[in-house]
């Protein structure tokens, strides 16, 4: 009994010293082959790795679920502006500082409007589907770098 007393004081005490658990070291990831904006690159030229992380880790998320909205009927995801509600919702959610990186914003918009084509509504057929892939990779790889 008394040792089961000395293991949650300790873990008592680990619990202020680490409130949130303890943090792993972010370690930069080999960047892959593929397209990346030259406008983004510049933004994130002097951003910490744990801010590129964090969204190419996003992006490469929204990529994923794309991907698997058109694997598991039925689709979720029937317009780019469904798709923009996604993009804005999850974006709220997952970056803790934004306005951070001045005109990132704005790159990422263009990415996606010059990769879709349009900024107008589309339905959300294999071909939109893919250029929002494409565009969600390119943000990702460009974040990689």
């Amino acid at each position: 009994m008394k040792n089961f007393v000395w293991l949650a004081a300790a873990l008592l005490l680990l619990s202020f010293v680490y409130p949130n658990g303890p943090t792993l070291p972010v370690t930069p990831a080999v960047a892959p082959d593929g397209p990346t904006d030259s406008t983004i690159l510049k933004i994130l030229e002097k951003a910490q790795a744990e801010d590129k992380g964090r969204i190419r880790d996003v992006y490469s998320a929204l990529a994923t679920v794309l991907k698997r909205d058109k694997l598991k009927p039925p689709a979720r995801i029937t317009t780019t502006e469904q798709w923009a509600d996604l993009q804005a919702n999850t974006l709220q959610l997952a970056i803790d500082t934004p306005g951070e990186y001045p005109g990132l914003d704005e790159a990422i918009e263009t990415v996606f409007k010059t990769t879709v084509g349009t900024d107008d509504v589309l339905p959300s057929n294999d071909d939109t589907r893919n250029k929002l892939i494409s565009a969600c990779e390119i943000i990702s790889n460009t974040a990689s770098r």
